[in-house]
């Protein structure tokens, strides 16, 4: 989309209509815009890495939050769009059917979807709009599959779910199921939803070691919740290197723990590959270079042997 304005680099959290009032220079730049539906730690590491990548570019980027608000996150990338915008990046939520509308959106401007897919069937998308993001079936099948190696393929299993309805931990949670399934002495015995929620992660844990739930293998849909339950561990005096643990993110807590020797396994969700790749994509959609419907940012194994390459 062509655009009829000039001003520069980063303008994140600007109200809409101060933004949409800025508009009267002639071009000079290309505009990324970029509407995040929550802000987290995940989230705020991929959007800053978006405004560097952009900046690199030496073009203009917008980036704000809708709170949490669906209705909101669709306003807002109506404004954009409004505002000239060349193309937008959409972190959305997980509900697929009020996410329907903002796909539709990209028969206007190129979208780019990222980090959490916006529809289940993402063939059906526009032609402008593309989803980035990592594919949710290597994430638990590579740290099940890593436990329960290191297990010898035997013993109880206790699991951690993220939100009931996320689509990322539905996934991740039948992964988990599925590799178990290939070995028969592998036994699920408890789940419960966490929540992504470190303090949920050490409360659920808790009440299993109080009422004497037999496992050897923790996992967990995410690093929060894991190392909430080695706090539980540890609170409850014992000792969490008796236990195989994993989670998924491969966040700075939870690299602290493995360096400890507490946590056995998580898996990198690359937030600095994914935010450079939108990007990429980004830029491609507006130069009208083809690009596949779907952009897979590959998941990273993290253990003990390779813990030295992600502290940094």
């Amino acid at each position: 989309m062509s655009n009829n304005f000039c001003f520069r680099r980063l303008m994140t959290g600007l109200p809409v209509a101060l933004l949409l009032s800025a508009i009267s220079y002639q071009a000079c730049a290309k505009f990324i815009a970029v509407s995040v539906s929550e802000e987290d730690n995940y989230r705020n590491l991929i959007t800053k890495n978006i405004e560097e990548a952009v900046d690199r570019r030496g073009d203009d980027i917008y980036i704000d939050s809708a709170g949490g608000d669906e209705d909101f996150q669709y306003q807002q990338i109506q404004s954009y769009i409004k505002a000239g915008a060349d193309a937008i990046i959409v972190l959305t939520t997980g509900n697929y059917e009020k996410n329907k509308r903002i796909v539709k959106l990209a028969e206007t401007v190129p979208l780019i979807f990222l980090n959490v897919p916006p529809v289940e069937d993402l063939s059906k998308m526009p032609p402008k709009a593309v989803y980035v993001g990592s594919n949710e079936e290597e994430s638990g099948t590579m740290q099940m599959e890593e436990l329960a190696k290191l297990a010898n393929y035997q013993g109880n299993v206790a699991l951690m779910m993220g939100e009931v309805n996320h689509p990322a931990a539905k996934m991740r949670t039948l992964d988990v199921k599925n590799v178990m399934a290939k070995y028969p002495k592998m036994k699920l015995v408890k789940t419960e939803s966490g929540n992504w929620a470190r303090n949920q992660g050490y409360t659920i844990v808790k009440k299993w070691l109080s009422e004497g739930v037999d496992f050897k293998v923790l996992v967990a849909n995410n690093d929060e919740m894991i190392i909430g339950g080695l706090m539980a561990i540890r609170d409850a005096g014992k000792d969490p290197k008796n236990y195989l643990t994993g989670g998924i993110d491969a966040t700075k807590d939870a690299l602290n723990e493995m360096e400890k020797g507490d946590l056995d396994v998580t898996v990198l969700q690359d937030a600095v590959g994914q935010g450079r790749t939108a990007v990429d994509v980004a830029y491609k959609l507006i130069n009208e270079v083809p690009v596949d419907s779907i952009v897979w940012v590959p998941f990273q194994l993290v253990t003990p042997d390779n813990l030295s390459d992600y502290l940094k």
